[in-house]
C-alpha cells in the first residue's frame, strides 16, 4: 500500500494538523514577526498574534482570555500545576487525589511529588472505567492538597463525572485539576461549571502543532511557576512562546470549536458502523468502557488469543495508524494501566488496541479498516501459533 494510501485511526495520540493552523502558522513565520515582549512594531505585531491565539484558546475551554497560560503542551501544562500547588502547600496538607486511570502526565508529577513527602492516594474505577464520585469525594480528607481527575480517558474515551467531583472538592476545600487533554474538542467543555480550579489542554490533540498547550487557572488561584525567569504569562510562565506554534494552536482550537456538535455527530454514527461490524466480524471481541459515556471518536477493543502490539504492528505493514494502550519503555511493553484498573488481567491489558477518530476521518477509512482487518487478524494468529 503507498504511503499516500495509508489509513490514519490515531487521533488521540496526535490529530493530523488542520489547514486553518498550517495557515495560521505560515503567516506567523513572516520575517517581520518579532519578540512579542519587544516594544517596537514588530514585537507588538507578534505579540497581537499571541493574544488572538489566547482569545481563540480560551473560546474553545469556556473561559476568560485572562485564564490562559500558554505551555508547550499537556504535560508540561499538568506538571506546572500539581508542582505548582504542592510548592506553596503549607505542611499540613501532603495528600494528593487522582484517579487509577489517569494519563501518565498526571501519575508521573503526582510521584515526583511523593518523593517530597506527599501521599499520592488512588482512587479505584469500575469495570467500564468510571469513577465513582462518591468514593472519590471519600478521600477528600482534611490534609488533602490537591485532587486531579481526567476529563476523558485518552485510552477508552471514558468521559468522567468531573462536576460532581469537582462540587465534593469545593465543598473539601480542596483545590481540583481537571486534565481535559483528550475532552477538548471533542465535548463542550466549562471548567468553572465543573468546579474545577485548574485545568490543562494541548494543542496536537485537536488539529494543532505539537508543542503547544495551555493551562487554565481560576482567577485567584495562585500557582508557583514552573519555569521561573521573565514576565512572560504575568510571570505565570517565563520564556519566549512559540509564536507560530500558539498562532497554530489557536486557530485549531477555533476550528474545532466552530464545528463541534456536527463533527460529534458524525464521528458518533463512524463509531457505531465500527463496533457493529467489530461484533459481526469477531464473536467474542472485548470492548473495553463501551457501557460508559465515551468520546465519540474512541473505541478500545481486545481480540481474543491477538497481541494487540503485534496486531498494532501487522496494522501498520497494512497501511493503518492505530495504537496499543501500553506503554513502551526501554524497549519492554507493559499492560496498560487503564485497563488492569479496570479489572482485567494482564492478558488482556496486553491485547487492547485502540482506534480513535477525528476531523480528518472518512467512511471510506473505516470501511478500508473494516475490509483489511479481518485478513490482519488471522495472520497475527497464525503467526503466534507457527511453532518455527
Amino acid at each position: 500500500m503507498s504511503e499516500t494510501a495509508r489509513v490514519y485511526l490515531d487521533h488521540n495520540a496526535t490529530s493530523p494538523m488542520r489547514a486553518e493552523a498550517r495557515e495560521a502558522m505560515r503567516r506567523a513565520m513572516d520575517p517581520s514577526i518579532a519578540n512579542p515582549a519587544s516594544l517596537h512594531a514588530e514585537g507588538r505585531a507578534a505579540r497581537a498574534l499571541v493574544e488572538h491565539a489566547r482569545e481563540q484558546v480560551a473560546a474553545l475551554a469556556g473561559v476568560s482570555a485572562k485564564e490562559i497560560v500558554f505551555t508547550s503542551g499537556g504535560s508540561e501544562a499538568i506538571a506546572a500545576a500539581v508542582r505548582g500547588v504542592c510548592d506553596r502547600a503549607p505542611d499540613r496538607l501532603r495528600r494528593i487525589i487522582v484517579s487509577a486511570v489517569e494519563h501518565s502526565a498526571v501519575l508521573e508529577a503526582a510521584n515526583q511529588a511523593g518523593l517530597h513527602g506527599f501521599r499520592v492516594v488512588k482512587v479505584p474505577c469500575d469495570s467500564e472505567g468510571r469513577v465513582d464520585p462518591d468514593g472519590f469525594s471519600k478521600h477528600l480528607l482534611p490534609g488533602t492538597a490537591l485532587a486531579c481527575l481526567q476529563w476523558a480517558n485518552n485510552e477508552t474515551g471514558v468521559i468522567q463525572p468531573v462536576e460532581e467531583v469537582g462540587k465534593a472538592c469545593r465543598r473539601a476545600g480542596v483545590p481540583f485539576l481537571v486534565d481535559a487533554v483528550q475532552a477538548a474538542g471533542k465535548i463542550e467543555l466549562d471548567p468553572w461549571r465543573a468546579h474545577a480550579d485548574i485545568a490543562a489542554l494541548s494543542s496536537h490533540k485537536l488539529g494543532g502543532p505539537q508543542g503547544a498547550g495551555a493551562l487554565v487557572v481560576r482567577d485567584g488561584i495562585v500557582l508557583e511557576p514552573l519555569i521561573p525567569g521573565g514576565a512572560q504569562e504575568k510571570r505565570r510562565r517565563a520564556g519566549t512562546p512559540s509564536v507560530a506554534a500558539l498562532a497554530g494552536f489557536g486557530a485549531a482550537a477555533e476550528a474545532a470549536h466552530d464545528r463541534l456538535r456536527q463533527e460529534a455527530e458524525r464521528l458518533l454514527r463512524l463509531r457505531a458502523k465500527l463496533e457493529t461490524r467489530l461484533r459481526q466480524i469477531f464473536a467474542r471481541i472485548q470492548f473495553h468502557g463501551q457501557a460508559a459515556s465515551r468520546l465519540a471518536n474512541t473505541v478500545n477493543f481486545a481480540v481474543p488469543d491477538v497481541s494487540g502490539e503485534v496486531l498494532v504492528i501487522a496494522l501498520d505493514l497494512a497501511g493503518f495508524a492505530v495504537s496499543t494502550g501500553s506503554a513502551c519503555a526501554s524497549g519492554a511493553v507493559e499492560p496498560s494501566h487503564v485497563i488492569r484498573a479496570m479489572g482485567f488481567e494482564d492478558s488482556d491489558a496486553r491485547g487492547a488496541v485502540r482506534v480513535s477518530l477525528g476531523w480528518s476521518t472518512t467512511t471510506a477509512d473505516v470501511d478500508r479498516f473494516l475490509e483489511v482487518l479481518p485478513g490482519v487478524v488471522e495472520r497475527v494468529r497464525e503467526g503466534m501459533t507457527d511453532p518455527g
